[in-house]
């Protein structure tokens, strides 16, 4: 993977996000907060994860103190989410705009909160992290909101590429 292929994944993160979002601001109240035995729970509690999980990873490679992993209640509102989630991509963006190409081939050195043990992870493959994981969320997500009987739509990859092609 170089930069621009790192540019252009987050991209696609980012764009796959927002168009879930549309359905999460679709949802009541009340179907946005119902609790579910689904994975990690309702749709505000996958929002609240995934958003953390690529604050934490920014954090890590940027070699920096990650967060904590906060309870949903700490972002009671889709607005408060919203904010949050708008200054965690703009500092994707920032970082990734700013990384010299080289350093792609770089190492993530941190301590994983879930077994304590150090881990030394190349850049890209922690970029690829996050990727996936957003992936997985986003369909938990899209899940849960067509079980509330909401509308959902597809965020596959190459309807990405579809709609921005790749300069090639």
């Amino acid at each position: 993977m170089n930069k621009q292929d790192a540019l252009r994944l987050f991209d696609y993160n980012f764009w796959a996000d927002h168009k879930v979002w549309g359905h999460i601001t679709a949802l009541s109240e009340e179907q946005f907060k119902r609790p579910s035995d689904y994975s990690i729970g309702s749709v505000h509690k996958q929002v609240v994860h995934m958003m953390d999980a690529e604050a934490v990873w920014l954090a890590r490679v940027r070699a920096a103190t990650p967060e904590i992993f906060h309870e949903a209640d700490v972002f009671p509102t889709r607005d408060s989410i919203r904010i949050r989630w708008d200054e965690v991509e703009a500092n994707w963006r920032s970082y990734l705009n700013s990384l010299p190409e080289g350093d792609i081939q770089g190492t993530a050195e941190y301590i994983s909160r879930t077994d304590g043990r150090l881990y030394r992870t190349p850049i890209w493959e922690s970029l690829m992290q996050i990727i996936n994981h957003s992936t997985d969320h986003r369909s938990q997500i899209l899940a849960l909101i067509h079980q509330l009987g909401g509308e959902t739509s597809a965020h596959d990859f190459i309807y990405y590429t579809w709609a921005h092609p790749a300069d090639v």
